[in-house]
């Protein structure tokens, strides 16, 4: 038979349905049933059991309230959601079983604790499909619409979202690894989409957001929508608009391309160490480092905008003006959570002083610009708008009713402020006066007694109480009452205490109660200020991205990019960004020079010797201009690019059952199918996958493809070891470049330096030796080469001019030394010849 708790307990049950159901009960929060067996060995905690042995026996695990927030990440990991349940009053407000309620559900995209978590839903109708993302800690919400399956698998990979909302039945993503959610097919509908959004926005028309022409993308929103109203039990008063993202402001890089230049997650473990975004963000916010994320993930594709982002960080670069914004910069906290969690009903009093003591320090900002004498440079750069909201109103009740370490429990008191509210003060009094009565008290019954260890105790279950230990217990005055007997000792109570206990009690209670309506009003307050303060920490990120990016440029020693002609691409000493940060020391400079009239370049060059360098740094060059960040070369002058395609590395992807030249392929056709003339493609060693024949003829095709394409050749680097690729340059708009590499005593030495002109082999079996192939495989090797029937004849490296060793004039000794195989001779047999002629 279930117990009044259980029964509570289905019913909260029912209305969490799939997701984990944590029932705050006391210290802990109890999951209980199939949950507990669910979720015990993800969570590693014990299974137990509730009421073993009873009818009512039930499996049963917990964790504790103030650990839960380290224990939800592995439910959410697992692929579950929480559905948290907390009681609805005090248990000296009721009697008996204590009221609960579901507070909120935690999916995995709706996790606050991740600045990279996004929830999206999607909707399709026909060719045309629609996203919506939000970010819950921060309220950033995004609308993509657009068409084509391919388009739809490639904004999905490069969102990478925790969790993805469909309709039920509707068709899904297989390869996308994310948390699946369905909702009804008719939260999708664009009959009731339209009315949902409106109505969850207070907005009278869609005009100004521009979702009219989207069904499918508006469809998307109102059902995330939907979703995140259900999961928090209400309309977060953070989310305040829409961002509508098209084509044209699309990302420069795809998920695929930006894994190939390592910019938001290396190549070892996909994390963010090594990466062009640990290396640009010197951010001092959280908001910042988002922002930062944005700038890379959306470049800038207009010209004057694009002028003004390098003008603003050319300012910041100088010390005295970036280092004290900087300092101020670094108290300031993360304006978008601190408001999402107020707006979610999750803020404690400690976060509330956070958010005070941002705004304080950014009450400072303006002035210190005005004294320093900076106002009309940063007005004329845009650097701090005028128009931004300070919210010193806010801040200023904050700092008049918050006191100044506000504990984390409101049970405790002292979270307001003395003089704030007259009633609060005098509660407040009436407490320490009484607790002044109980050493009063305590003080006079100790006299009269003659039992000088007597005091006065407290437990949550007794209350207060006199202890005495039983050697004591024949003084014990004729007035106390018994209330508890110990093994060692009794404990009893007197009705001055009682009324000593009520009145402390009483007093204690209403302090509580008087500051949670204090709190409340500064809560509700901070929401009254929501759009200021959301202008407020946009404001703030975008000065900390600015000024991030002026101190590596200050500290690396980058200069500012110029914009050229179209199709241009002019590079003098490039250096790869993290290669050079990663070697504390500036890398080996490159030059580049790509026009309308020559925008392609077949590079050629053996393995170790620095193609792969070479070809990301163009393209790691062209992310960081456009991203409005300066640039690790002496010159960067290049015209606008659209898109950044990389077909780099060899990987296969089995799970998919594709093998390497597969994904080379399917990387490869992407590209062929979607560069444009204002694209910057770099190719890889394509077509090594297959046959040499195959392989030939495939980067031949592509490399012609892309030459003549309609509306002119993108700009293109092709690194390849097929030689016979070189011919290429026979057409005046392609160019050939090499690596430098010199070879002495059959030891090659990497330049990695690019030159102008073709590679006159790869030096693959030399590089073999260097990886310390067996001596027996590397001579079979040469000897195979030399008999191969297509090798061509070695010629001298064009950078290395032959030096006479000895000073003969007969020409036969002379052929005698060219038809010598060096290669084959051991350093013996090569001295004994030597011998031989000094005979």
């Amino acid at each position: 038979m279930s117990t009044p708790m259980l029964q509570q307990i289905a019913g909260l049950k029912r209305e969490a349905g799939e997701a984990v159901l944590l029932t705050r009960m006391g210290d802990f929060y109890e999951i209980l049933g199939e949950d507990a067996i669910r979720a015990a060995p993800v969570l590693e905690i014990a299974l137990t059991l509730r009421g073993k042995g009873s009818e009512s026996e039930t499996p049963m695990c917990g964790v504790p309230h103030f650990a839960l927030e380290s224990y939800l990440p592995k439910l959410l990991a697992a692929g579950f959601s929480a559905a948290i349940a907390e009681p609805t009053a005090k248990p000296e407000e009721v009697k008996g079983l204590l009221p609960r309620a579901i507070k909120r559900i935690i999916t995995p995209g709706t996790w606050l604790d991740d600045d990279a978590r996004w929830l999206c839903a999607l909707h399709r109708t026909g060719p045309a499909w629609g996203l919506a993302l939000l970010q819950l800690a921060s309220g950033a919400l995004r609308v993509l619409p657009g068409e084509g399956e391919e388009a739809l698998r490639a904004t999905l990979e490069r969102l990478s979202p925790q969790e993805l909302i469909l309709a039920e039945g509707a068709e899904d993503i297989p390869d996308l690894e994310a948390a699946r959610t369905r909702l009804p097919g008719w939260r999708f509908e664009a009959s009731r989409a339209k009315q949902q959004v409106l109505a969850f926005f207070g907005w009278q028309h869609l005009e100004g957001v521009g979702l009219d022409p989207y069904p499918a993308a508006l469809g998307a929103l109102a059902a995330l929508l939907d979703h995140v109203e259900a999961t928090q039990k209400g309309r977060p008063a953070h989310l305040q608009g829409v961002s509508l993202e098209l084509g044209a402001s699309g990302p420069l890089l795809d998920a695929t391309s930006a894994r190939h230049l390592e910019v938001f997650a290396n190549g070892l473990d996909g994390g963010r160490a090594g990466t062009l975004f640990a290396l640009l963000d010197q951010c001092r916010t959280r908001m910042g480092s988002r922002l930062l994320r944005a700038w890379l993930e959306q470049p800038l594709r207009d010209r004057s905008a694009l002028e003004r982002r390098w003008s603003q960080v050319a300012w910041l670069t100088e010390d005295r003006r970036r280092t004290p914004i900087q300092a101020l910069l670094d108290q300031v906290p993360d304006l978008d959570r601190l408001l999402g969690r107020v707006a979610l009903g999750l803020a404690t009093p400690p976060e509330l002083a956070q958010l005070r003591e941002g705004l304080a320090v950014l009450q400072k900002l303006p002035a210190r610009i005005r004294d320093e004498g900076w106002a009309p440079e940063v007005a004329e750069l845009e650097l701090w708008p005028e128009a931004t909201p300070l919210c010193a109103p806010l801040c200023g009740e904050l700092q008049r009713c918050l006191a100044e370490a506000p504990p984390l429990d409101l049970e405790k008191g002292g979270v307001i402020r003395e003089g704030v509210d007259a009633e609060l003060d005098t509660v407040r009094r009436l407490a320490r006066d009484a607790k002044q009565v109980m050493l009063e008290l305590e003080e006079e019954e100790r006299r009269a007694s003659g039992i000088q260890s007597l005091k006065i105790k407290y437990n949550r279950v007794f209350g207060y109480y006199f202890e005495i230990t039983k050697a004591n217990l024949g003084a014990v005055p004729a007035h106390f009452l018994r209330k508890q007997t110990l093994a060692n000792a009794e404990r009893f109570t007197t009705e001055k205490l009682v009324a000593f206990e009520q009145r402390l009690l009483s007093a204690e209670s209403d302090q509580a109660r008087l500051e949670a309506v204090q709190l409340q009003r500064l809560l509700a307050l901070v929401l009254e200020h929501r759009a200021d303060l959301t202008r407020l920490a946009r404001a703030v990120a975008a000065l900390d991205v600015l000024a991030a990016l002026a101190e590596r440029a200050r500290l690396s020693g980058w200069t500012r990019p110029e914009l050229g002609e179209d199709r241009e691409l002019a590079l003098a000493a490039g250096r790869h960004p993290m290669l050079e940060s990663r070697l504390g020391r500036e890398c080996i400079p490159n030059d580049l020079q790509f026009s309308a009239a020559q925008p392609m370049a077949v590079v050629t060059g053996p393995n170790m010797g620095g193609k792969s360098t070479f070809l990301r740094t163009a393209a790691l060059l062209v992310v960081l201009a456009q991203a409005g960040s300066f640039v690790p070369a002496e010159l960067m002058r290049f015209g606008l690019v659209d898109r950044i395609f990389t077909r780099i590395g060899a990987s296969d992807q089995l799970a998919k059952g594709q093998s390497t030249f597969m994904v080379e392929m399917t990387e490869t056709a992407r590209i062929l199918n979607q560069a444009t003339s204002a694209s910057l493609v770099i190719l890889d060693e394509i077509g090594r996958g297959t046959s040499t024949r195959d392989g030939l003829a495939l980067a031949e095709a592509i490399a012609l493809f892309l030459r003549d394409l309609k509306g002119g050749a993108p700009r293109t680097l092709f690194a390849t070891h097929y030689f016979e690729m070189t011919k290429l340059a026979d057409d005046s708009r392609i160019q050939n470049l090499h690596v430098e590499v010199q070879e002495w005593e059959e030891q090659l030495h990497f330049l990695h330096r690019v030159a102008p002109g073709p590679a006159d082999r790869s030096y693959g079996i030399q590089v073999a030796r260097l990886a310390g192939l067996p001596r027996t495989v590397i001579q079979k090797a040469q000897r195979l080469l030399a008999q191969a029937p297509e090798a061509p004849p070695r010629a001298p490296m064009p950078s290395q001019p032959a030096l006479p060793l000895f000073e003969v004039e007969p020409d036969a000794l002379r052929t005698e030394l060219e038809a010598l195989d060096l290669n084959r001779m051991t350093p013996l047999e090569a001295l004994n010849w030597i011998a031989s002629k000094r005979a």
